[in-house]
């Protein structure tokens, strides 16, 4: 199966060749990054499901050979009194399926908050503060406050494993998708 991501970023791209390869599934992950308009930092539920929706589906598009398009998003979202950073996935297929997964969400430095609620990317944010550039290709922010015990990669894969269980062929009868692996 060839899968199309929306991303250059190779944290994502690993991620999703593990999701994949965790359930089994034979995939040929190839980047598609040409970036759907997509504001660089989502705040809001809607809007992070939103742009990992329409980066799944213009990877798909991207590759005409691929079965799946993938789009890993992560960005702000309010919860009780506080701001966490949360990864979310979609799968797109050519049938018009859209499966959607959440990662584990942390909760946003409150000196970096106010910026990212007025749209600074929290990886740029956190380059500059931990004086590491690109940061987001290698450990991401949360690699840095977790000293890489947790991932920017392993955020990724919890999402795109999650995104992928409906689409588990053993899942058919409970998520009665159009099309399951």
């Amino acid at each position: 199966m060839i899968v199309a991501v929306g991303t250059k970023n190779p944290n994502k791209i690993r991620a999703v060749e593990e999701a994949y390869k965790m359930f089994g599934i034979p995939a040929v992950v190839v980047p598609a990054p040409a970036r759907p308009p997509v504001p660089p930092q989502p705040v809001g539920l809607e809007a992070v499901v939103k742009g990992a929706v329409e980066r799944a589906k213009a990877a798909l598009s991207q590759i005409p050979k691929a079965e799946h398009g993938v789009g890993i998003e992560a960005g702000a979202v309010q919860a009780a009194d506080t701001h966490l950073d949360i990864t979310i996935a979609a799968v797109a297929d050519r049938e018009g399926v859209v499966t959607i997964g959440f990662g584990p969400a942390f909760q946003i430095p409150p000196p970096f908050l106010p910026h990212v609620l007025n749209g600074v990317e929290l990886g740029a944010l956190a380059e500059r503060h931990y004086q590491r550039p690109s940061i987001g290709y290698r450990e991401g922010i949360i690699g840095a406050l977790t000293k890489r015990r947790i991932t920017r990669k392993d955020l990724n894969l919890a999402a795109v494993a999650m995104a992928l269980v409906p689409r588990l062929p053993h899942n058919t009868p409970l998520y009665k998708t159009k099309k399951n692996i």
